[in-house]
């Protein structure tokens, strides 16, 4: 009786232990595991799937678009400048061209870029050549309009000094001022006292003195 009941008791814990381990396995909410819902959230963030794509080689840009669209805009003030020269609108072209050069000047280009540096050169000089030439014409004119006084031609002389920061850099337009400031100046008598002299003409009355007449008579002989 014993050895059965020792046989019996392995049996019976054999037959009954996956029905106690299922129980104890399943979840208390009987939700049931659904597979790839943890990849899906994932896949929904910000970073794409397979993650970014970063380069760290530096960027160097082929031409340097701000400087061309400077260079682009000065030749464009130096043609408008040319235009109103050659309209004999003189003030307005030497503001202009003024202007151009300015811009032209403010371009840097390295030495070993050659053909380029020369070129923005000759530009350049086109700019100062229009710009001496427009102001020495707007001075005289300036000059002449206002009466060509000793006041008048020091200004004129102070203008021309002006062009000296364009025309040191060519020899050509330096010795037009010098001849512009030659013809400005002005003795030192004259720029004493500038003063508007008006002649009075004066009449002297003339007296006429009436001259007496003597009547003499001639006695008559007898």
């Amino acid at each position: 009786m014993s050895r059965r009941l020792f046989i019996a008791i392995p049996v019976i814990f054999v037959a009954f232990f996956p029905l106690f381990a299922s129980d104890t396995s399943r979840p208390e909410n009987n939700d049931v595991d659904q597979p790839g819902t943890a990849v899906e959230s994932e896949a929904e963030g910000i970073i794409p799937e397979g993650g970014l794509t970063v380069s760290t080689q530096p960027i160097t840009p082929i031409e340097p678009l701000q400087e061309r669209d400077h260079y682009q805009k000065a030749l464009a003030e130096l043609t408008l400048a040319q235009t109103l020269l050659e309209k004999g609108r003189m003030e307005a072209a030497s503001d202009v061209s003024l202007q151009a050069y300015d811009d032209l000047m403010s371009i840097y280009v390295p030495r070993r870029i050659k053909n380029k540096r020369k070129k923005i050169l000759a530009d350049r000089h086109q700019a100062a050549i229009t710009y001496v030439t427009a102001s020495l014409a707007y001075i005289d004119e300036f000059v002449k309009r206002n009466g060509g006084g000793p006041r008048i031609i020091e200004e004129g002389r102070a203008r021309v000094g002006d062009l000296r920061d364009v025309s040191m850099n060519y020899p050509e337009l330096n010795r037009k001022v010098t001849a512009a400031l030659e013809r400005y100046t002005i003795t030192p008598l004259a720029a004493l006292v500038e003063t508007s002299t008006s002649t009075v003409a004066t009449s002297t009355p003339t007296v006429t003195t009436p001259t007496p007449t003597v009547k003499t008579s001639t006695p008559i002989a007898h």
